[in-house]
Parts: structure tokens; sequence; C-alpha cells
């Protein structure tokens, strides 16, 4: 059988890395990581040859803009035979285009997939092989006399003598703290909400007060 023996600080390490990334991830959401490689593929995948739809799809695209430009620019009563060669070639590079988005969203969807379990193998395997490779192992102990008894107890869960932390205790605290720093961090990016406008109230207690003049008139002349 295969020994596998990590030093305590490389799985402190190791799964802080890991829940980091995690929880980085879930905060800006899955879709958004795919969409920025979805990009990056998009950008630089047509430079080095990886897929040529990009390519052809950009030149049939230009292609349809110049023919369409032409066949908009002549009278299709006057000059018929060329318009209807124009438009002959217009609906042929419209229906390459088609077929051209259709392959693209294959690759795409590709991409996205392979994305996804990019994502599950970094965030959620080594989870769960830290776990069931080194549950019994302690990552490091409490000072003694800091926490009371029911607290190192609480610590050493789920099989751990008093005052050590296992993995357990320490996924869930670093669980915790990171979700609430991403919580805090998102205020930052928050859109405020917009001040009370003093020039509107200016010109409503401007109304009020003109409104309120006739009736001091009427009660003068009274």
């Amino acid at each position: 059988m295969v020994s596998i023996d990590l030093h305590p600080y490389t799985l402190v390490v190791s799964s802080f890395i890991v829940l980091a990334l995690r929880n980085f991830i879930s905060f800006i959401g899955k879709n958004s990581v795919q969409e920025f490689v979805w990009s990056l593929f998009v950008k630089f995948g047509s430079r080095f040859g990886v897929s040529k739809s990009f390519i052809a799809y950009s030149a049939k695209k230009e292609e349809l803009h110049k023919v369409n430009k032409e066949k908009k620019a002549i009278s299709a009563q006057d000059q018929y035979a060329k318009w209807t060669k124009l438009n002959r070639q217009s609906d042929k590079l419209s229906a390459e285009l088609k077929s051209l988005e259709e392959v693209i969203a294959q690759n795409k969807n590709s991409v996205n997939r392979l994305v996804g379990l990019l994502i599950t193998v970094l965030t959620t395997v080594p989870l769960w092989f830290f776990r069931i490779w080194f549950r019994k192992s302690v990552l490091f102990y409490l000072p003694t006399g800091v926490f009371p008894f029911y607290v190192e107890r609480v610590f050493a869960l789920p099989f751990f003598p008093s005052g050590a932390v296992g993995l357990t205790v320490w996924i869930f605290a670093v669980n915790s703290v990171v979700s609430s720093v991403l919580f805090l961090v998102s205020f930052l990016f928050e859109t405020k909400p917009p001040f009370p406008e003093l020039k509107q109230k200016v010109e409503e207690v401007k109304e009020e007060k003109t409104s309120s003049k006739p009736e001091l008139i009427e009660a003068k002349t009274n």
C-alpha cells in the first residue's frame, strides 16, 4: 500500500489555499470564471491555430457586411441581375455563418465543461483526499490553559485528544473566516444609494410658501 505522509504545516497551507480558491470561485460565480476562460480562448485560441472557426467566422461576417452594403447601394429595379447575384451571396454567407455559430457554440460548451471539471478537480477532490487520508492527523496543538476545557474538546472533534486540532475543525474555521472576509469585501463593490436631492426639497418649500400667501392675503382682507 502506498504511504503518503505530509507535514502538518503542508496540510494547513494546502487546505487553506484550496478552501480560499473554492470560496473565491463561489464568490465571483462559476459562470464568471467560464466566461473569462472562454474570452481568453476566443482571443488567443485562433492566433495559435487552436480553432479555425473564429477566423472563418470573422472573415465571413466581414464579407457579408460588404455584400449587404453593396446590395443597398444599388437599385433592385435598375440593376436586377447584379442585385439578385448579391442577394444569393448574402443568403449563402448567412447560412455559412449560422453553421459556424453552431460549431462555436459547441466549442464553448466543451470549454465550459472542461473549466467546470478543472474547478472540481482543484477545489473538491483535494479536500476529500485530505479528509479521507489524513483524517487522523493532528495539524497543531493549542497552548495549554488558553481556552477552557469544553472549548478544547470542541476544537478536538471528532476524535482527537483535548488540545489538538484536526482537519475537520480547521476546514470549518477557514471556511468561516474566508467567507466572512469576502462578504465584507463585497460591500466595496456595491452601489451606494443616491443622496437626497436638496434642490428638489428647496423647490418644494418655495411652492408651499407661494401657495400659503394667497390664504394670508384673504385673511387680511377679511
